[in-house]
């Protein structure tokens, strides 16, 4: 009987252990952190793309490559003036049924927060 208790007892640790394993935590984003009052898409955007490159470079939409990242963020990704109607915005943060980008990990809070910026200052392309 001892012997089975054991056994119960490793089991119900294994399982109470790694039962959050995929459970996604959210962090708040409301601060703004230190965004500029201006966010350059050359500047302070464009830049974040470097990790993504390796898929959304022409096979998987949309293309992140330096010279035509704008025009295919604003191809139906982007919603100037409105980051929580924008793909990209809930791509970065896996909601609405938008898959997180990248996969696996969310952004920082600060990374987010210069992307929703820019789009809420009508994502200019400056």
């Amino acid at each position: 009987m001892k012997k089975l208790f054991q056994y119960l007892m490793m089991i119900s640790l294994g399982l109470f252990f790694t039962s959050c394993y995929y459970d996604t935590v959210y962090e708040d984003i409301t601060d703004g952190g230190n965004v500029p009052d201006v966010v350059s898409y050359q500047n302070d955007i464009s830049p974040l793309w470097g990790q993504c490159v390796g898929c959304h470079s022409g096979d998987i939409a949309p293309d992140l490559r330096a010279d035509v990242s704008y025009k295919k963020l604003l191809d139906g990704y982007v919603v100037p003036k409105d980051a929580e109607g924008s793909i990209l915005y809930k791509s970065l943060l896996g909601i609405d049924g938008v898959s997180l980008m990248p996969p696996g990990s969310q952004w920082p809070n600060s990374k987010i927060n210069l992307v929703k910026a820019w789009i809420d200052q009508g994502a200019l392309d400056n």
